[in-house]
């Protein structure tokens, strides 16, 4: 047994949960600077010897809370059949504001795809795509409805 400490598993989600979220990139070192900026509660893990440059692991500090939907999509996108890679799916990261987090996001080479939208009396949401083309959302809380 090596000298180093054993690192102690993750628990085991309940089955249905998320338990990894992928973000495809050319160039993953280079993607996780825009995350590692944009995003400072994750926690990035050092390469290991058998996937060194080709997957860059992370983990979130509070990964308690996250919720999904089965949302329809808006009239004036491109319908399934019209996009290459299809609709997929889209993962929403909490912000405190998202015209703060926008900013962020265009300076970091990011584009902003779908304008900021009220989710009933709940809060807003908006779509980015990050440098490589990733879509992904980020989610404020209307913290008066709470």
């Amino acid at each position: 047994m090596s000298s180093e400490a054993k690192k102690e598993a993750p628990p085991v989600p309940p089955v249905g949960a998320p338990c990894w979220i992928e973000i495809m990139a050319a160039e993953p070192q280079k993607l996780k600077e825009f995350y590692a900026a944009l995003f400072p509660a994750w926690k990035f893990e050092a390469a290991t010897a058998d996937a060194p440059t080709t997957v860059v692991q992370y983990t979130f500090e509070q990964p308690s809370g996250l919720s999904g939907g089965i949302v329809k999509l808006p009239d004036h996108c491109p319908k399934p059949g019209e996009q290459p890679m299809g609709i997929g799916s889209t993962v929403y990261y909490f912000v405190e504001s998202i015209d703060e987090i926008e900013k962020n996001i265009v300076q970091l080479g990011g584009v902003k795809v779908l304008p900021k939208s009220a989710e009933r009396e709940h809060g807003w949401f908006a779509n980015f795509k990050d440098p490589q083309g990733n879509r992904f959302g980020v989610y404020e809380a209307n913290r008066g409805s709470m």
